[in-house]
């Protein structure tokens, strides 16, 4: 068996709910790192050597896992911004049926699909203004202080149902991919540990290795992580 490399490509969403429409062809079979990004995809499987295709929605994970693609295997996917994952399970369904019956072969056809099953879904207000301020604040935000006036477990509930997350594990993927860019620009580890507040080094090399797949050294000078970074550098 060769080992060629799979081609991923992926560009940003063309819909303010895509974050970015990613394409991955495997020639032979290979096993890839795929890391927590506190997002939802809608996957297209094209199965070349059974004249398969299925959909699937992808739900986000707490830590980065190894992820095995047949030989001759292509995925199509398309991933959402964080707070659409109560809409994209509630559409699974009717994707999973249109993909059947349609099998999109483009990123640029499937995004059109995704979104036009999705409709005018927005998140909801308590939700938008949570992923905001984490984002903001670079994974640092503390629940008790935040600025949405709602109780912590309305939030909680609220950020399970649309992030498909507890709201500080998300706020733990947004510090470690702020973490990830200071990393890839060169800055020094305790510095990046110092800035966004990990206890030291060792703490934010743990939650790299979790939440990423690699180690911090792996991100230096440019890290190479199979995927899904639209929308993080």
């Amino acid at each position: 068996m060769t080992d060629a490399a799979p081609e991923f490509h992926e560009r940003v969403g063309r819909h303010p709910a895509v974050a970015a429409a990613w394409q991955f062809d495997a020639t032979t079979a290979r096993s890839s790192i795929v890391a927590a990004d506190g997002c939802f995809d809608f996957i297209v499987v094209h199965d070349d050597t059974r004249g398969r295709c299925s959909g699937y929605v992808y739900t986000p994970v707490t830590a980065a896992h190894v992820v095995a693609s047949a030989a001759r295997t292509r995925l199509v996917g398309v991933r959402l911004q964080p707070g659409y994952g109560a809409a994209l399970r509630e559409c699974g369904p009717e994707l999973v049926r249109r993909v059947a019956a349609d099998g999109p072969s483009s990123v640029d056809a499937l995004e059109a699909l995704v979104v036009d099953t999705l409709d005018a879904v927005t998140p909801p207000e308590l939700v938008h203004d949570f992923v905001a301020l984490a984002r903001a604040s670079r994974g640092e935000h503390r629940l008790t202080a935040c600025g949405t006036g709602s109780a912590e477990r309305e939030l909680q509930r609220a950020c399970q149902r649309w992030l498909g997350l507890p709201p500080k594990v998300f706020l733990r993927i947004e510090r470690v991919w702020a973490a990830r860019r200071k990393i890839r620009e060169g800055h020094p580890l305790a510095a990046v540990a110092a800035e966004l507040a990990y206890a030291d080094q060792a703490h934010l090399s743990r939650e790299v290795k979790q939440l990423l797949g690699v180690t911090p050294r792996a991100l230096r000078p440019v890290g190479i992580l199979q995927a899904r970074s639209v929308g993080r550098e």
